[in-house]
C-alpha cells in the first residue's frame, strides 16, 4: 500500500488499496489510515458525463432575472435588510416597518410594502415544490342519518427524488460528499478496521454490490417525530418529516444552518372524533401515518428500482438509486414505522420478558412481517400478529421500497435511549435511592467547576427541564460522584454505562473500541442486580426498552457508521425551525397551509443565499488579505489575549499571592530567574501583567468533532461585589503539564499519560523587563502552577484514577513554566467518602480536598486519550 494525501482522493471510484495520511500527529510522526475502495470493475459512483449545476443555471440564465448576482434586489445592503424582516418580523409589523417616513426618504427601497417584498421573495429560486392531497379517515360513529363518519385531512409534502436531487446537487455540499463506499483500516493488515461515515459501513458495501456497474447509491436517511406547538392552550401539534442523504458528511448533515437536511412534508394530526374508543383511534392513526408516508415515497419506488440521473454537486451527472437506508427516530416512533407493539423490540423477535437478559434473538425481516400480515388478513385472525408483536397494518409504507429491510435501518438513539432512557430515567433514579438525594445533590454542588462543564450550584433534583445538554454534563461527573458512597458493585454497573454511553457516541469506532462498548454492555449486565438486592430497582427485572436497545449498538455501527450521524438530537432541533417557528408566524387557524408558505419563503431566502456564497467562493477578483491576529501565538497551539485586560495590568505580587492563593510565587519566580541566568531577587510591591486564561488548539483526532477541538486553561483572579454584581471566587484550573526529560513515571510509560502530570494553574503573567535587565530571553507568557502527585495505577471500581496535591517540607510544590508545556485542561473531582464534607463548597473544595479523582469522562478528547490509549490527542 503507497501513502497518499486525503486531500487528493477521489469521491468516485478509487485505487483497491491506499493509505490515508492524516494531519493528526502522535510522537511517531503522522498517523497513517489504509483505506480499500470498492471493486473497479464495478466502478461504484462513475460519472455519465459532465453538466452545469443548479447554481450555474441560476447564474448563466437569462430569465433568472439576476442584476448583478442579487436578483430582484438592487444591491446587497437591501437583500440583508430583506433577510432581516422576513425572518424577524411579522406581516403586520413588516407593513409598519416600511411604511415609516424614515424609511422611505432615506432607504430608497425598490419594494414599498409587505406585498412587494413577498412579490420580490417569490421570484427567487426554490427549492422543490410543494403538494397538497387529500386523505380521507373514516371511524365506527354515524351521524343522525347512519351515514359513516369521516374526516377529511390534508396531507402536504414535497417529491423525495426532487430534494435528493436539491441536495445532491449542492455545490456547496462538493467537498463534503462520496458517491462510493469504502473500507478504511488503522493498520497495514487490515484488522482494524474504521467505522466513522456512512460509507464506510457494511450496508453501503452490501448494497452496492447488489446494483448494476456504475450505480450511485443515494442512502435516504428519514426521521419523523410530532412536536406540540402551542405552548399555553391549546392542543396544536405538528408531525415533521424530514430528509437527508448519507453521501454528505455526518458532521454537515448535524449543522442546522447547512441545510442539509430538508423537510419532507408534515403528517397529519387528527382529532378522529369519528372514531368511538382510544383504541381504535390508536389503530386509525397507525394506518394513516403509514397511508401518508406511502404517499410521501411513492416516487422513491422506480427510482430506487431503475435509477435516475441526477447532477451532482461536483458538477458530473451520474445515475444515482436513492434507496431508504435508515429511519431516525425515538422508540414510540420505531415502533410505530416497524408496526411493531410497544412492549417489543423492533429490530429483532426477543420476547418481552427476556428484553432485559442479555440474550441475543433472530432479526425481524420484511418477508415474514409482510407474509404474517397477509396471512391474518385473509384469516381475519389478528390473533396470531400479537404472538409475533405485530401491529395489524396491512399496508406499511416499506413493503415496496426497493432494496430496503426497514428492520435493519433503526439507528442508535443516543438522545431518547441512553441519554434521557438508560442513563436519566433509569440509572439516576436508582442511584439517587441508594445515596440519598440531598447527598446526590451535596456532591454536584461541590463540583469542581471547569469550562467545558456545567456546574449544577443548586443540584440536580431541582432542575425541572432537561434538555439533552443537562444529561450530557452529569454522565460528565456522574461516576466520580457517586465513588465512595455506595457498594463497589454499584460503581461498577455505574462506570460500564457510562463507558457505554461514551463509546456509543464517539465520532468514529475502530475493532477494538467496538470491542469495548461490548465488553461494556457485558460488565453491565454482569453487575446490574446490585440494584435489585440493594432495593433500588422496583420491580426486580430489567425487561426495559432502552436497556435492550443497546444490545443492538455494536452491530448497527458496524452496519451505518458511528451512532453520532443518526441521533434524534438533530430532528429535535430542527423542529425550531421547521414547525415552532412557522406556527408562530400563522394566524394559529388552517396553520399547516400558512406554514408551508411561510417556508417557502425562508427556503427561498437560504437557498439563494447559499448561490451567493457559491458565487463569492467562486469570485476571482475578491482579495484576501491578511488580517491582525486578535491573539499573540506563542507555539502552534497556545495563545493568549494580545494584551492583558486593562484591570489586570501593574498587578503587585503581593495581591497575586494573595488572591490566587500563589504561596510560592515569589520563590518559584527566583528560581525560574536563577535558571535563566537573572540574579534579581522579586519582592511583594513588583508588578506583573496577567492573563484570564490560555487558549490551546487540541490535536484533530477521529474520535472527536472537528468543532470541539479548543480548550482553555483559565487563572481568573476573584472578583470583589460592586453594585449588584456579586463576589466571585477565582478559576484556578487543572491542567495537564509536561514534565522535565528526567522525570520518569513506571506507571505511565508507554501510555498517553507518559510524560504528564496535572498541576492547578495559579497564574498566568509575563515578566517585567527589568528583571532581565531589559535583555530577556523569555518572550512567551509564563505560568505559576503547583503540581500534584504523580499518576499512580488504579484498580478500583470506578476506573478512575487518585491523585494528591505534592508538597514539598511541607510547602506547595510550585513551579514557574512556559506556558507551551501546558497540553491542556483537565478535571478533578474531590473524593468525597462516604459523605461529603459539610464544610466543603466548589470555592474552597480545591484548597481543602485530599485526594482527588482524575476525571476523563470530561471530553471524548481526554476520554480517548486514557480509554483508546490514542496519543495523538496531546
Amino acid at each position: 500500500m503507497e501513502p497518499r494525501d486525503e486531500s487528493g482522493s477521489d469521491n468516485g471510484n478509487q485505487d483497491s488499496s491506499q493509505a490515508i495520511a492524516e494531519e493528526n500527529r502522535n510522537e511517531s510522526g503522522p498517523r497513517v489510515w489504509y483505506a480499500e475502495a470498492f471493486p473497479e470493475d464495478r466502478k461504484a459512483g462513475t460519472s455519465l458525463r459532465q453538466s452545469p449545476t443548479a447554481f450555474e443555471q441560476i447564474r448563466d440564465s437569462d430569465t433568472s432575472k439576476v442584476d448583478k448576482g442579487l436578483g430582484p434586489f438592487k444591491d446587497r445592503e437591501e437583500w440583508e435588510l430583506t433577510k432581516w424582516l422576513m425572518r424577524n418580523v411579522g406581516h403586520t409589523a413588516g407593513n409598519q416597518f416600511l411604511k415609516l417616513p424614515t424609511i422611505r426618504s432615506k432607504l430608497e427601497l425598490s419594494f414599498k410594502n409587505q406585498a412587494q417584498l413577498l412579490e420580490a421573495i417569490d421570484q427567487l429560486p426554490s427549492g422543490p415544490e410543494w403538494k397538497c392531497q387529500s386523505v380521507t379517515v373514516a371511524g365506527d360513529q354515524r351521524d343522525v342519518d347512519g351515514e359513516e363518519l369521516k374526516e377529511e385531512l390534508e396531507l402536504w409534502f414535497r417529491d423525495p427524488v426532487e430534494c435528493i436531487r436539491e441536495l445532491i446537487g449542492n455545490p456547496l455540499f462538493a467537498e463534503k460528499m462520496v458517491f462510493a463506499p469504502e473500507k478504511i483500516f488503522e493498520d497495514s493488515k487490515g484488522e482494524e478496521e474504521v467505522r466513522n461515515e456512512m460509507n464506510t459501513g457494511k450496508w453501503w458495501w452490501e448494497i452496492q454490490m447488489k446494483l448494476p456497474i456504475g450505480a450511485t447509491v443515494v442512502p435516504v436517511i428519514l426521521s419523523s417525530d410530532k412536536t406540540r406547538l402551542s405552548q399555553f392552550r391549546g392542543d396544536k401539534s405538528a408531525w415533521p418529516v424530514y430528509l437527508t442523504i448519507g453521501n454528505i458528511d455526518k458532521e454537515t448533515r448535524r449543522q442546522s444552518s447547512s441545510h442539509a437536511t430538508v423537510l419532507l412534508g408534515y403528517i397529519p394530526v387528527p382529532k378522529l372524533d369519528c372514531c368511538s374508543s382510544d383504541n381504535l383511534k390508536k389503530v386509525t392513526r397507525y394506518t394513516l401515518f403509514h397511508q401518508c408516508m406511502r404517499v410521501m415515497l411513492d416516487s422513491l419506488v422506480e427510482a430506487g428500482s431503475k435509477g435516475v440521473e441526477m447532477t451532482c454537486a461536483d458538477g458530473q451527472v451520474r445515475k444515482v438509486w436513492p434507496i431508504l437506508a435508515t429511519y431516525v427516530a425515538d422508540y414510540p416512533e420505531q415502533c410505530l414505522v416497524a408496526c411493531c407493539m410497544e412492549n417489543r423490540c423492533p429490530i429483532c423477535k426477543i420476547k418481552p420478558d427476556l428484553r432485559g437478559a442479555h440474550q441475543s434473538a433472530s432479526l425481524r425481516t420484511e418477508a415474514e412481517t409482510l407474509r404474517l400480515l397477509r396471512q391474518a388478513r385473509i384469516d381475519n385472525l389478528e390473533a396470531p400478529l400479537k404472538t409475533f408483536g405485530i401491529r395489524p397494518i396491512w399496508s406499511p409504507f416499506w413493503k415496496d421500497l426497493p432494496h430496503t429491510e426497514i428492520f435493519r435501518g433503526f439507528t442508535p438513539d443516543l438522545l431518547h435511549q441512553l441519554l434521557k432512557g438508560v442513563f436519566k430515567d433509569h440509572l439516576v433514579k436508582w442511584c439517587t435511592a441508594l445515596i440519598g438525594e440531598d447527598e446526590l445533590d451535596a456532591r454536584f454542588r461541590t463540583m469542581l467547576t471547569h469550562h467545558n462543564l456545567r456546574h449544577f450550584k443548586h443540584g440536580i433534583s431541582s432542575v425541572s427541564q432537561w434538555t439533552g445538554r443537562e444529561h450530557k454534563e452529569m454522565v460528565k461527573v456522574f461516576v466520580g460522584a457517586l465513588s465512595g458512597a455506595v457498594e463497589d458493585r454499584a460503581i461498577e454497573a455505574v462506570k460500564s454505562t457510562i463507558d457505554f454511553i461514551c463509546l456509543s457516541s464517539l465520532h468514529s469506532h475502530s475493532r477494538t473500541s467496538i470491542q469495548m462498548l461490548r465488553q461494556a454492555l457485558d460488565n453491565f449486565h454482569a453487575t446490574k442486580s446490585v440494584f435489585v438486592e440493594l432495593e433500588a430497582r422496583s420491580p426486580a427485572h430489567f425487561n426495559i426498552p432502552k436497556i435492550h436497545s443497546m444490545d443492538h449498538y455494536a452491530d448497527l455501527i458496524e452496519m451505518f457508521g458511528s451512532a453520532d450521524g443518526y441521533n434524534t438530537e438533530s430532528p429535535e432541533r430542527l423542529h425550531i425551525d421547521y414547525a415552532k417557528d412557522a406556527y408562530r408566524a400563522s394566524n394559529k387557524r388552517d396553520y399547516v397551509p400558512q406554514m408551508v408558505n411561510w417556508l417557502r419563503r425562508q427556503e427561498a431566502i437560504d437557498y439563494f443565499e447559499a448561490y451567493l456564497e457559491w458565487c463569492q467562493r467562486l469570485s476571482s477578483a475578491v482579495c484576501v488579505t491578511q488580517s491582525t491576529s486578535l491573539t499573540a501565538q506563542f507555539t502552534a497551539s497556545h495563545s493568549t489575549a494580545r494584551r492583558p485586560p486593562r484591570h489586570l495590568c501593574d498587578i503587585s505580587a503581593e495581591r497575586i499571592i494573595e488572591g490566587h492563593n500563589a504561596s510560592e510565587f515569589l520563590p518559584a519566580i527566583q528560581h525560574f530567574l536563577r535558571s535563566h541566568g537573572s540574579n534579581i531577587t522579586p519582592r511583594l510591591f513588583d508588578r506583573f501583567d496577567l492573563f484570564k486564561q490560555l487558549s490551546i488548539k487540541l490535536p484533530v483526532v477521529p474520535e472527536v468533532s472537528k468543532n470541539h477541538c479548543r480548550d482553555l486553561v483559565r487563572a481568573f483572579p476573584p472578583v470583589a461585589s460592586s453594585g449588584r454584581h456579586r463576589a466571585r471566587s477565582a478559576y484556578l484550573d487543572f491542567a495537564l503539564v509536561r514534565t522535565p526529560n528526567s522525570e520518569h513515571n513506571p506507571f505511565t510509560m508507554g501510555t498517553a499519560l507518559s510524560g504528564l502530570r496535572v498541576a492547578q494553574v495559579k497564574a498566568i503573567f509575563c515578566l517585567p523587563p527589568h528583571f532581565t535587565g531589559g535583555q530577556s530571553t523569555v518572550t512567551e507568557p509564563l505560568a505559576y502552577i503547583e503540581w500534584l502527585t504523580p499518576f499512580r495505577a488504579h484498580n478500583g471500581p470506578n476506573g478512575l484514577m487518585s491523585i494528591t496535591r505534592s508538597t514539598r517540607m511541607h510547602r506547595p510544590h510550585a513551579e514557574i513554566i512556559l506556558v507551551d508545556r501546558i497540553v491542556r485542561s483537565c478535571h478533578l473531582i474531590p473524593h468525597f467518602g462516604r459523605t461529603k464534607e459539610p464544610g466543603w463548597t466548589s470555592e474552597n473544595v480545591a484548597e481543602l480536598c485530599r485526594v482527588f479523582w482524575f476525571n476523563h469522562y470530561l471530553d471524548f478528547h481526554i476520554f480517548a486519550m486514557l480509554m483508546l490509549r490514542r496519543r495523538d490527542c496531546i
